[in-house]
């Protein structure tokens, strides 16, 4: 029984610092400067309506990228609510669609379905004309895409994932432009975020 609780005792700490290094972990500048973090790399994954969709297939406008999964019981659920307001301030201000996409991307591709994605996004109110909801082929692959856009996800085993709740702001020409930190719920629930995001996305299509 001891050899057990300090097995369990250190499974835990290990967790525990893993969650603390995420937490903390920015191999990027955020702030509000818009600058040049490096090109975003290109995708090609199902969408909730059953098509693919690239990131190239929006070249010229502006995109929001945010990892998720739909099966998560905590972060994931405000986040994506916080989206869905984001879309209607974009509608609001003449961009949405024409002149700026958001994809949020599933990293649990097999509970992740496509019925799943599409129920999912109508219980935000998703227009997919400009609001697209990717799965990809296999858990590893969008695992691995998440790491090139600089969000680390680890897969606990149990059904849920610990990963970084960061938005990431892609210009027109596909330069990753900034990310925005989705853990702050203050800034989240006052709608702060969401005029911070609007405003540099309007900043960065006037400049196409």
């Amino acid at each position: 029984m001891k050899g057990l609780a300090k097995h369990w005792f250190t499974a835990a700490l290990v967790l525990l610092v893993i969650a603390v290094a995420l937490a903390i972990w920015r191999p990027w500048p955020s702030g509000g400067k818009l600058e040049m973090l490096g090109e975003a790399p290109d995708f090609s994954l199902e969408s909730a309506v059953g098509r693919r969709v690239s990131l190239s297939d929006s070249a010229g406008k502006v995109r929001i990228v945010y990892f998720f999964f739909s099966h998560c019981p905590d972060i994931c659920i405000p986040t994506t609510a916080m989206l869905s307001k984001l879309q209607e301030e974009l509608k609001a201000r003449g961009l949405f669609g024409d002149k700026a996409v958001i994809h949020s991307i599933s990293f649990d591709p097999e509970r992740d379905t496509v019925e799943r994605l599409e129920q999912f996004a109508r219980g935000y109110q998703a227009d997919f004309s400009g609001w697209h909801f990717l799965r990809g082929d296999d858990e590893a692959s969008v695992t691995e895409l998440a790491r090139q856009y600089g969000i680390s996800v680890i897969n606990l085993q149990n059904g849920n994932f610990m990963h970084q709740n960061y938005f990431v702001l892609i210009d027109g020409n596909g330069q990753k432009r900034k990310y925005y930190d989705a853990n702050d719920m203050e800034t989240v629930v006052s709608g702060a975020l969401v005029k911070e995001m609007a405003d540099d996305i309007e900043r960065l299509a006037k400049e196409m």
